[in-house]
């Protein structure tokens, strides 16, 4: 990875963000204001309170070819993306795009991917892809003003001829789940812009989401836009008109922007290009079996090139947490312990350590029995608290005090469930965490609940075989629900 001469990678922590970067700090407090006040703008815009955010990791790397590298698509022309690993959320931008077009800024790229994040955390709800990419568009085509303000709805130029050239009926749109054709970016700003800026649209758009999210199907659904004929036509003579209203918006941000700084280890810096390939997904969620063995090809040589580098700074927290986490995700239990154990060896109290160890004696407990058995289900335990007393905030610690119990076979104590589901609202994006409440709260009988959970997995416009099996669960969970309802049947 090129870098300026004597760069060095620096951390630098904001209300919301924390931005891993070789620029320099006048170049970081511009870059940070911007995020800042992108993230005020879609706070206004939605009404979403600014309490308790998750913070996002940031990584701001050199060009194109480090992004394209860490999703292993080489030549893609992908420029930035957005994900969330046992590390938590974070997002990837490069500093410069060239050769993408004149429109096409590394700023858009990031504010695209943030509008998805900020999506998923604080609406985990149920969207179809256009409106999906819609929104981020309208984000991420909302641009600073010279006055500071942000002119939100700005034309999204860099889509061209895309919004006009391309064009489903919204009669299909709006009710099929296949549309061949679609343009989910050009036409997906297109269709947000006119429904958003529209006081009429704008309320049966509301309405037609909170459809979707009671699970209604997308034909239901669209009743809410009333005759879609009339919609369509209305729609095309906005967009063929190419007059797209915006607005100017004044946001305040806290100050200073900035909170704090400091400079990775080394091994942390070394690392930066393997912790942005590092995904802990479910690899089975990928349909195509060729796909899935590229992926898990790529999972291992991560790995191995992780162990390599833990070779050349064998006592750096950092690159021992890593190294944890990823054997840890690839099933290496004994491995990840090995590795959570030196790092703890030099930093005892670290949370993220604490968190990863006591998974770890959760489930080695399970094969044990006797007094063995509650020792280390009492240290796991142990860990976990104290994990999350250092940041009560932080969703990890609360998901391992959960699996302290799920892991080792015992039923968990009702503050442990309600941690549990504290997680999953901090961590919305992620399936793992959310399929362990579901199960929870269905063992328990508390159906209801366990169907509102499920529900923005079962209903995701995406196929995939976690949305089939999900839709299979929800199934069977009305089932239970319809006969546990039903009188005894008498003898």
């Amino acid at each position: 990875m090129s870098s300026p001469a004597n760069a060095e990678w620096r951390e630098y922590e904001t209300a919301h963000f924390r931005i891993i970067t070789e620029s320099s700090p006048a170049e970081v407090e511009k870059f940070a204001t911007t995020l800042e006040s992108y993230d005020q703008l879609m706070r206004m815009a939605t009404g979403i309170k600014d309490d308790k955010p998750v913070k996002v990791r940031i990584y701001q790397v050199a060009g194109l070819d480090e992004v394209e590298k860490a999703i292993n698509a080489p030549g893609s022309g992908v420029a930035g993306f957005y994900d969330s690993n046992s590390l938590g959320p974070y997002a990837v931008t490069p500093k410069k795009t060239s050769g993408t077009g004149r429109y096409f800024t590394p700023a858009l790229v990031l504010h695209h991917e943030y509008a998805h994040h900020f999506m998923l955390q604080y609406f985990p709800a149920i969207y179809p892809g256009w409106y999906t990419e819609g929104f981020a568009e309208l984000i991420g085509s909302s641009k600073m003003m010279d006055d500071g303000r942000i002119g939100y709805g700005m034309p999204a130029l860099h889509r061209g001829n895309d919004i006009n050239a391309y064009w489903v009926p919204l009669q299909q749109l709006l009710t099929s789940e296949k549309n061949v054709y679609l343009d989910t970016y050009g036409q997906g700003w297109a269709l947000t812009h006119f429904l958003t800026f529209n006081s009429k649209h704008s309320a049966q758009l509301r309405q037609y989401l909170a459809a979707l999210g009671k699970g209604k199907s997308l034909a239901e659904a669209a009743t809410a836009f009333g005759d879609l004929d009339d919609l369509n036509k209305e729609a095309r003579r906005y967009v063929t008109a190419g007059s797209f209203e915006y607005r100017p918006v004044k946001v305040n941000i806290a100050q200073p922007v900035v909170q704090g700084s400091r400079t990775l280890s080394a091994g942390e810096g070394a690392l930066v290009p393997e912790t942005i390939a590092y995904r802990d997904s479910d690899i089975s969620e990928i349909r195509k079996p060729s796909d899935r063995n590229q992926e898990a090809s790529f999972r291992e040589h991560i790995l191995g090139r992780i162990r390599d580098e833990v070779q050349r700074y064998p006592a750096d927290p950092f690159a021992l947490q890593l190294l944890g986490e990823v054997e840890y995700a690839q099933g290496n239990f004994a491995q990840s312990e090995a590795a959570v154990d030196r790092m703890l060896a030099v930093r005892p109290d670290d949370r993220g350590g604490m968190t990863l160890k006591s998974m770890l004696l959760s489930r080695r407990s399970a094969a044990m029995s006797g007094n063995a058995r509650t020792a280390m289900i009492d240290q796991a335990r142990v860990m976990a608290v104290k994990a999350n007393r250092s940041d009560p905030d932080d969703p990890r610690p609360l998901l391992a005090y959960y699996q302290s119990y799920n892991l080792s076979g015992e039923p968990p104590p009702k503050a442990a469930v309600e941690g549990l589901m504290e997680a999953v609202s901090l961590l919305p994006r992620e399936n793992g965490p959310r399929q362990l409440l579901v199960d929870q709260l269905a063992r328990e009988k508390r159906y209801d609940e366990a169907i509102a959970w499920l529900m923005p997995v079962a209903n995701s416009p995406h196929r995939s075989p976690r949305r089939e099996a999900a839709r299979q669960q929800m199934e069977q969970l009305k089932a239970a629900k319809a006969a546990a309802g039903k009188p005894a049947a008498s003898s």
